[in-house]
């Protein structure tokens, strides 16, 4: 088990922050989270300041992003979405830095933090 975590990690090059470990690297390297859920969900609660380009749409959305090129970004995704896909996309396009909110947004919730309204 500890060997498949391992190996997730290594081909997703995305590992998991917790909500606190999220705010810690936003506020000491400037980290951007990327909220890849559809524009519907993203209107009905997010974190502050998080850009939103839904998974469907990254490919072709890419540019979009190369100005965070050199910071830390943080996958915010739903439960279902799979973040390894993600980071996977993100890496070959030459993203090094890579994180993913464990748990996603509902981790971010139970965590008792706040979400924004559109």
């Amino acid at each position: 088990l500890l060997l498949t975590f391992e190996l997730h990690i290594k081909i997703t090059a995305a590992p998991a922050l917790s909500a606190q470990q999220a705010i810690f690297l936003i506020n000491r390297e400037d980290a951007v989270l990327l909220d890849v859920r559809d524009t519907n969900s993203f209107a009905k609660g997010h974190i502050a300041a998080s850009i939103n380009i839904p998974f469907s749409e990254l490919a072709n959305k890419m540019k979009q992003l190369d100005t965070y090129r050199q910071r830390p970004i943080i996958i915010n995704f739903s439960q279902g979405q799979a973040h390894h896909r993600i980071a996977r996309l993100l890496k070959n396009a030459g993203f090094s830095r890579l994180y993913h909110l464990k748990g996603g947004i509902v981790g971010w919730q139970n965590a008792a933090l706040p979400l924004v309204k559109k």
